[in-house]
């Protein structure tokens, strides 16, 4: 007797898929055979990852080396308060596997690299679930050069955008050959979880299009939402002539710049000129008290009135206009919500002479000092 494609179990769980005029038992079979790689399992990742362990992709695996934070669960469903401190890609495997047991789930701890990617294997598709573009530029040549079909998803502020990039046609750096200044992340930007969720969303939705043999709406496209004005527009994406992507051979040079990760929350590299600058909370805490330290709240009038933890405000915006009142026999301490503003505000004082410092991590990482001593 021949073996059967799927078990009982597995013909109960997809019979809704299995009924849909369009898709049916082939595609579905298609999906079970498929082998998928998550990258990041934030805000992005969660629902990526959560639709495509329920539809019955056959063999996932995950890769994020982040914490679970308390910052993280306005938008990232699979966690909870429990998870906290916890890596996102175990706990993740964990709730992945109580949803859907007959499939194969794989984690990862850690970033994603050139090592840990010749480590994994083969696969059908690449996701990208990550928010930052040293790693999307890694993702996109690390993919041209294995021939890697990938989808790729970002959010900014109330807007997102997804695309399927394919080997052969038009490549992520034909539509960002550089980084673009003053895009930032979640982080300093602040995000509703629903935007990245419905991106997520979205990305599940063409993976599975891809995966079991239809025709994907975004396959060298570009779709742009509006998630405020529930507006949407597609942009048919066109190879540059001039991009690395038309050569024949793909090489990656993992000390290229492009791949270099920006120091995240405020946190500078040890021996980088921001890290002099910077202040752990402990030391913030010991310093903002003693006799000839200067506290500034470099946020805006409107973040200060909802929270603040005491000293001066001198918005970041008004940088020129603080500059006149303040001492230079004095030591001025800057904080805000993420370290960013206030790490970028201490640079531009000690340019001007003055001894500067900033709260690294901003007040998301002096609360959590606090919670945890709590």
């Amino acid at each position: 007797m021949n073996k059967l494609t799927f078990t009982a179990q597995e013909w109960l769980r997809y019979t809704r898929h299995i009924q849909l005029k369009g898709f049916g038992a082939s595609a579905q079979a298609k999906l079970k055979r498929s082998r998928v790689l998550v990258v990041g399992l934030g805000g992005l990742g969660c629902p990526v990852a959560a639709y495509l362990a329920a539809a019955g992709v056959g063999h996932l695996t995950l890769v994020d080396g982040d914490t679970v934070d308390a910052t993280n669960l306005q938008r990232q469903i699979l966690y909870t308060g429990r998870d906290i401190d916890e890596y996102k890609a175990e706990i993740a495997r964990e709730k992945l596997t109580q949803l859907n047991a007959d499939i194969v789930i794989d984690a990862h701890c850690s970033h994603f690299s050139l090592s840990l990617a010749s480590q994994l294997g083969e696969f059908d598709l690449l996701v990208d679930c990550t928010d930052n573009f040293a790693s999307r530029y890694l993702i996109n040549d690390f993919c041209l050069r294995e021939n890697l079909t990938w989808l790729y998803a970002s959010v900014n502020h109330f807007s997102g955008q997804c695309a399927l990039f394919e080997a052969g046609e038009a490549c992520f750096r034909c539509l960002f050959p550089e980084t673009p200044q003053h895009i930032e992340d979640c982080n300093a930007a602040g995000v509703i979880g629903t935007v990245p969720a419905m991106l997520g969303v979205i990305q599940a939705n063409e993976a599975i299009a891809f995966l079991s043999g239809r025709d994907a709406a975004l396959k060298n496209k570009l779709l742009i939402l509006d998630v405020s004005r529930l507006d949407s527009r597609k942009i048919s994406l066109v190879a540059d002539p001039s991009c690395r992507c038309r050569n024949s051979s793909i090489t990656i040079d993992s000390q290229s710049p492009d791949y270099q990760f920006a120091c995240e929350d405020g946190l500078s590299a040890a021996g980088s000129p921001s890290a002099a600058l910077s202040l752990a909370p402990e030391a913030f805490a010991r310093e903002c008290h003693r006799e000839g330290v200067m506290v500034v709240d470099v946020r805006s009038e409107q973040e200060r009135e909802l929270f603040h933890i005491g000293g001066d405000h001198l918005p970041i915006d008004k940088f020129d206009q603080a500059l006149d009142n303040l001492d230079r026999e004095q030591t001025i301490i800057c904080y805000c919500q993420t370290g960013k503003r206030s790490l970028a505000f201490a640079e531009k004082l000690s340019r001007h002479g003055f001894n500067a410092k900033s709260l690294s991590g901003g007040l998301v990482a002096m609360l959590k000092m606090s919670f945890k001593k709590g």
